[in-house]
């Protein structure tokens, strides 16, 4: 992924602020929207632009019986203006499911559980316009009640030339990666 020069000098414009405005954890600065601080100039703002923004779309059924199960479809488009080097689909499912999930997405696709979700990647770049899908199948539990409500999109990593194959340590050593959630909320209604 190529960084702009224009970007490089923001970056140590960055640099500087980061003296005045208070660093925000990596774990908190995963936004599809800019942090701005006032203190920072509207070009230090500019940097914070993803690399590649992703439109995500999210369906799932309106309403499903308890102790059936719920298809969310995520589909994402890679909107640029870089390809996207590091991805993940996927996010937080909704409470009240069992612990099994099935999913489906293209060939050599991988999908894990962490924390924060479940979540699947695929071993290719997604260069500017090209798509990426995922369905996951999650079962409700019999006694699920009310409404679920999911979260999931596209978790992008804004990787800077020179440093697509390094490896994690090394990425945690110099400070890891800005990270975009580009997702969608939809719920669904437990009906009797």
């Amino acid at each position: 992924m190529r960084t702009p020069l224009s970007k490089t000098a923001v970056g140590a414009l960055l640099a500087a602020a980061a003296l005045i405005v208070p660093v925000i954890p990596a774990a908190a600065a995963t936004t599809t929207t800019p942090i701005a601080a006032s203190a920072v100039t509207a070009a230090a703002v500019q940097a914070e632009d993803p690399y590649s923004e992703f439109a995500v779309s999210v369906k799932a059924p309106k309403a499903v019986k308890a102790g059936r199960k719920i298809t969310y479809k995520i589909d994402v488009e890679n909107l640029g203006p870089h390809q996207a080097d590091r991805y993940w689909l996927g996010g937080r499912l909704p409470k009240g499911i069992k612990s099994t999930v099935t999913w489906r997405a293209e060939e050599d696709t991988e999908c894990f559980f962490d924390r924060e979700g479940f979540w699947c990647w695929g071993p290719w770049v997604l260069e500017k316009g090209d798509t990426d899908w995922l369905d996951i199948t999650v079962t409700l539990k019999p006694g699920t009640k009310g409404t679920v409500t999911a979260t999931l999109g596209a978790d992008v990593y804004d990787v800077p030339t020179g440093m697509e194959n390094l490896d994690k340590e090394e990425i945690d050593r110099l400070g890891g990666f800005q990270t975009w959630f580009f997702a969608k909320k939809v719920k669904t209604k437990i009906v009797r």
